[in-house]
């Protein structure tokens, strides 16, 4: 179930987009709910000055505009910045602008692996894969991460390599996840990996090289086949399904071109974030002088 947000204020006639995770909002209630629970990603700058034009343009919040205009440098406090915008509408009480200040305070405090960690775990959940594994790298530049925390980049990483079809890179970054963490389901995604690329027979044989209990391994296969039994039922897997029956039914020209149809959909619709894999841009990372 959804969360709603009671809106009083003005709604734009049209919405603003925060380029950090994509999320579209349309009045002052929105805009307030969602820094408060994305104040990590202003640690090191501020919202864009686009920003402020849309405050004033679209949610007529002229005073606010002016306000905030005087605050955008951020070499300056910017907790004056944030406190300015929670506390002009009212949208949320003293107690909890206060809250909400403490916890970025904490944020930027913590250490600068952990921020980046954080920084990139926001944006797989957003969608943005290839922006979180530069987070992701730079978390484990500065070699000071703890193992159980080094388990995690690297579990996350290799989440954020199986969304870009990068399927070779996520099984080295689960293994090494599991290596560093302990943890069974990096184990497990590391099985799911290998029984989807290269068949069950296989990724049996190599869970089995960890010395697993047969209780696991069961764990494991039934966990694997609800997996399955759900993608069987997708779009994807119909099409997969037509292109092996055609290629056992010595189609293999018909196979072949369906099969660099179904590629070149997938790429469509992930162009942007391969592009940005490939190219490895800096994206709003943290100065990479805070030690």
């Amino acid at each position: 179930m959804r969360e709603s947000i009671v809106c009083i204020g003005k709604i734009g006639a049209k919405p603003y987009r925060f380029p950090e995770t994509g999320t579209q909002i349309s009045s002052y209630e929105e805009l307030c709910y969602y820094l408060s629970r994305h104040m990590v990603c202003y640690l090191y700058t501020l919202p864009e000055e686009d920003l402020l034009y849309y405050i004033r343009d679209e949610l007529g919040l002229d005073k606010l505009y002016r306000q905030l205009s005087k605050l955008m440098n951020p070499e300056k406090d910017q907790m004056k910045y944030f406190s300015a915008l929670f506390r002009e509408g009212h949208y949320y009480s003293e107690e909890e602008i206060r809250q909400i200040l403490d916890e970025y305070r904490s944020l930027k405090n913590a250490p600068y692996p952990l921020q980046c960690k954080w920084m990139g775990d926001l944006s797989v959940r957003s969608g943005r894969a290839a922006t979180a594994l530069h987070y992701y790298k730079e978390a484990l530049k500065q070699g000071t991460l703890e193992e159980e925390e080094m388990g995690a980049v690297y579990h996350n990483m290799a989440v954020a390599k199986a969304k870009l079809f990068r399927f070779q890179d996520a099984r080295i970054l689960f293994l090494k996840a599991y290596q560093h963490g302990g943890e069974e389901e990096s184990l497990f995604y590391y099985y799911c990996i290998i029984a989807f690329t290269e068949g069950l027979e296989k990724a049996v044989e190599e869970l089995q090289t960890f010395e697993v209990t047969d209780l696991l391994l069961e764990s494991f296969e039934e966990r694997f086949a609800e997996l399955d039994d759900g993608f069987s039922c997708t779009e994807q897997a119909a099409k997969q399904k037509r292109i092996a029956f055609l290629s056992e039914n010595q189609k293999e020209e018909e196979a072949e071109t369906l099969y660099h149809q179904h590629v070149r959909r997938l790429q469509k619709n992930f162009r942007t974030e391969l592009e940005l894999d490939d190219n490895l841009p800096v994206l709003n990372l943290p100065s990479t002088t805070k030690k």
